[in-house]
């Protein structure tokens, strides 16, 4: 059974202990001003391997001050 945890933050932040217990296709949502970013473990470790390599992550969050384009396959587009 797959897995969606979901948590805010003021930017788009990665924290491992939301994300570690996940399963490859288990999915996370970060909620920040700009919008929702939603992908599966599968995605972020492939897409921002740059961030799971970090001493930072490896401390529980990386942060981006501004938003990687690389991100933006990822937000979102509400609905009104």
């Amino acid at each position: 059974m797959k897995k969606n945890v979901e948590y805010s933050y003021y930017r788009l932040g990665f924290k491992a202990a939301f994300i570690e217990p996940l399963q490859a296709e288990d999915t996370f949502c970060v909620n920040t001003p700009d919008g929702r970013y939603q992908m599966t473990k599968k995605e972020f470790e492939r897409v921002f391997s740059n961030v799971v390599r970090s001493k930072s992550y490896d401390k529980g969050l990386y942060h981006y001050p501004t938003t990687p384009k690389k991100a933006l396959q990822f937000l979102i587009k509400e609905q009104n």
